[in-house]
């Protein structure tokens, strides 16, 4: 089902300090399609709860409008795939995508989950490819090493490249027969 225009859809943004929950209005072009459009340097976030990442269920403050600067987000998790958007917008084309589970540190959280590429995975070609500052997981478990409160669990988000500290392409699970 494609998103409708103005559809709000919940989110969970993590910043290098901030743990922040509300609604995203995204477009047809999903979420991916709101991160990538360079002609807005911020989001709004409706219905926003705030919190620290010590303390991710101890409520800072509330508001019914919150504005964050996008280069500012280091992970956005959202509760279904779907909400990420136009694959499409990533890499044009038709392309078979392959799954690469991956371990992603950033100075704060410790990720894991699977990236979608096209052939063989070239990490600096992720690092530079097209203007989008983010790219997409999915399957994705956030934990914080300096604050074990933190954990998140959510089938999709979108990850920004430049927080990113170091990436591993993890062994693939054996097949079972």
């Amino acid at each position: 089902m494609a998103l409708s225009s103005g559809r709000f859809i919940p989110a969970d943004l993590l910043t290098t300090n901030h743990y922040v929950f509300g609604q995203l209005k995204v477009t047809h072009s999903g979420l991916l399609g709101m991160f990538s459009d360079i002609t807005n340097s911020y989001i709004e976030v409706d219905d926003a709860s705030l919190a620290h990442i010590y303390k991710p269920d101890k409520v800072l403050n509330y508001a019914p409008v919150m504005w964050m600067v996008k280069s500012q987000v280091i992970l956005t998790c959202l509760a279904k795939r779907e909400y990420v958007g136009l694959q499409g917008m990533m890499r044009g084309g038709y392309t078979r995508l392959f799954p690469y589970p991956t371990q992603i540190t950033t100075s704060s959280y410790d990720i894991t989950g699977t990236l979608e590429w096209s052939g063989r995975f070239e990490f600096s070609a992720l690092m530079s490819e097209g203007t989008n500052a983010f790219f997409m997981l999915y399957g994705v478990t956030v934990t914080s090493p300096l604050f074990p409160a933190l954990h998140i669990e959510a089938p999709a988000a979108l990850m920004n490249r430049s927080y990113l500290e170091t990436l591993v392409v993890l062994k693939r699970a054996p097949q079972e027969s």
